[in-house]
């Protein structure tokens, strides 16, 4: 009986202890952290940052509707950033949207690195003339801390020597620090403060984040001083959600009890580049000090090439001059080959953007306000002699009409051959960009210089109501892609249609700098006319926001034309601009304010550019 008993208190006791193991083995912590980049907040946008056994790695799952192609171009480094990449860590052709893929660290892109080390290491802190690293694991070594932090030619021996670490850097505890100067660290992680320009400040929290801090003033409201002004954020959708996340922030309860003076904390990452600083204090001290020592080298040469130098210079004077003549007498010959490529937003089946009530008398469809402008832009060129290409016709409205007609009008079509009736707003889009880039290229056939050639897409913004005014978009070159391609059988049976286009960095930076300055051109022709434009922020911009990422419109972005811009009249969504818009004289003022930006446009530039 004692056996037996004794047995059964065995068992009694080992049974009683497996859930102890168990309970055990869930409150583990996991090697595991994980984060995601600001303004996602989707589960597939959440990503795994941890230590392998080997290396640290990524883990991350593709978007929606994702291919091999477009996960590279979001995830990877340009160097590694291919089809074979994605193959070789996903281990399988096709891509799943809820299973992980691991990537190592030194593949994956800037901002996803830096968002993945800052998890990693959540002790580390911006100091003041570094980035102060402390050791957390005990796989830490320092060669590796060199490679995660360090740009190229920093190795392990600079960190040693720098902190004056024992025994060579190759023992470290748990707790040390070590420091990396800031010329030092990768500029791909933009770990460093960034210094704010007026009225924002910069401050530091307890934790040791930096924050941007702003005092409101009397009269000023949340959605527009702060989250439009400062975040860049224009749609009704992304102000709400970051006004929301930005009183979370604050511990507000309500935006209606912020007071004047009142100071606001605006995280680094949200703000609009506008009101960043430059990083590059370094580089700047480095190029300046190449600049001495050329100057003092140049101060060496001989007297005699220095005579021979002079003579060359009166020489390409004379050549000069001669060119000069030769090119204003090309200018009184050219006066009126300056083509617009004019291109009234959405039609037919897509209105584009609509606001008001019939009740109120002020309904409004964007495709019929833009269009009513256009031909009366198209008029008003031809006075002046500058040759218009449309890319839309309504056959039922061939003059500017006094009235706007409160029903949506479906029988625009495009300019295509044969002729595209826009059912579908993406597939308008697309046409849109093969037609534009097909007159361009048949205008350069015909030898007609490319600066002579002038991109003009009409739109009409539906924005935060309290929004007003114009705003002017240009193709920033880092939002373009190197190509355009589609394969569908209704963009194959088009005359204007092109297998692939393709984009050089270097036009796409000079085409950036052509529209910019036309954008501006225009905003002061709007505001000499005083016709409202966008003052909370900058009216002149080189992207928008779409649920927290820079984009383009596609016509901007693939549109081959140096000068490219595409013009918000105003926003429907305000009602001072709804009202506005449907008179007759006021479209006749945007209409006259854009045709004047061209004239004062080639006028800057001393009459045509000559051809690149």
């Amino acid at each position: 009986m004692k056996i037996k008993y004794f047995v059964f208190c065995l068992v009694l006791f080992g049974l009683s202890g497996l859930p102890a193991s168990s309970s055990a083995k869930s409150t583990k912590q996991s090697n595991w952290q994980s984060f995601q980049l600001q303004y996602q907040s989707s589960e597939t946008s959440k990503m795994l940052v941890g230590w392998n056994g080997k290396r640290l790695v990524v883990k991350l799952k593709p978007l929606v509707g994702e291919g091999g192609y477009s996960l590279a171009r979001r995830v990877l480094l340009s160097n590694f950033r291919s089809l074979k990449t994605i193959r070789k860590y996903s281990k399988t052709r096709r891509l799943y949207r809820n299973r992980f893929i691991t990537f190592p660290l030194k593949v994956i892109n800037g901002s996803i690195r830096s968002s993945a080390l800052k998890a990693v290491f959540f002790k580390d802190k911006a100091g003041i003339g570094y980035w102060k690293h402390r050791v957390t694991f005990a796989w830490e070594t320092t060669s590796m801390i060199a490679g995660l932090f360090t740009k190229e030619g920093i190795k392990a021996g600079h960190l040693v020597r720098y902190n004056k670490m024992r025994n060579k850097g190759n023992i470290l505890k748990k707790g040390d620090v070590i420091k990396i100067p800031w010329k030092w660290v990768s500029p791909e992680l933009s770990l460093r403060p960034v210094s704010l320009k007026p009225p924002l400040k910069l401050k530091q929290d307890k934790s040791g984040k930096f924050y941007a801090h702003y005092q409101m003033k009397h009269g000023e409201t949340l959605y527009s001083s702060v989250v439009i002004r400062f975040t860049g954020r224009l749609l009704n959708d992304e102000v709400n959600q970051v006004a929301n996340k930005l009183l979370k922030l604050n511990n507000i309860s309500d935006a209606k009890l912020i007071q004047t003076r009142q100071k606001i904390r605006i995280p680094l990452g949200w703000l609009s580049e506008e009101y960043l600083g430059s990083q590059t204090n370094d580089v700047s001290s480095r190029k300046t000090s190449v600049k001495k020592t050329n100057k003092k080298k140049t101060k060496k040469i001989k007297s005699s090439k220095a005579v021979a130098s002079k003579k060359k210079l009166k020489r390409g004077k004379s050549t000069q001059k001669a060119v000069a003549q030769k090119t204003k007498s090309k200018r009184k010959n050219n006066v009126h080959k300056i083509h617009v490529i004019l291109d009234s937003g959405h039609g037919g089946r897509d209105p584009g953007a609509s606001a008001g009530s019939r009740k109120n008398k002020d309904i409004i469809y964007e495709d019929e306000v833009v269009y009513d402008i256009s031909k009366r832009m198209s008029k008003l060129f031809k006075k002046q002699g500058i040759i218009v290409h449309p890319t839309l016709a309504d056959p039922n409205q061939k003059q500017p009409i006094r009235y706007l007609s409160h029903r949506h009008d479906r029988d625009e079509h495009l300019l295509v051959t044969p002729r595209y009736l826009t059912r579908n707003a993406r597939i308008g889009v697309n046409m849109r960009v093969y037609l534009v880039n097909h007159i361009f290229k048949q205008l350069r056939k015909k030898k007609v210089p490319s600066e002579n050639i002038l991109f003009i897409s009409l739109h009409g913004d539906a924005l935060h109501s309290s929004l007003s005014g114009a705003m002017v978009y240009y193709p920033d070159h880092r939002l373009r892609r190197g190509r355009f391609i589609l394969s569908s059988k209704i963009y194959r049976k088009r005359k204007e249609y092109i297998s692939k286009l393709t984009y050089n960095p270097r036009d796409n930076k000079y085409s950036e700098k052509l529209s910019k300055s036309f954008g501006k051109v225009i905003i002061n022709q709007f505001r000499k006319l005083r016709l409202r434009t966008h003052r909370v922020s900058s009216a002149v911009r080189g992207y928008l926001y779409r649920k927290g990422i820079k984009t383009l419109p596609a016509v901007l972005r693939y549109s081959k034309v140096p000068t490219s811009v595409l013009v918000e009249i105003a926003n429907l969504n305000n009602r001072l601009d709804r009202r506005d818009l449907l008179k007759s004289k006021t479209r006749q003022q945007i209409a006259k304010a854009i045709t004047n930006s061209v004239t004062v446009h080639f006028d800057r530039s001393s009459g045509l550019v000559a051809q690149r």
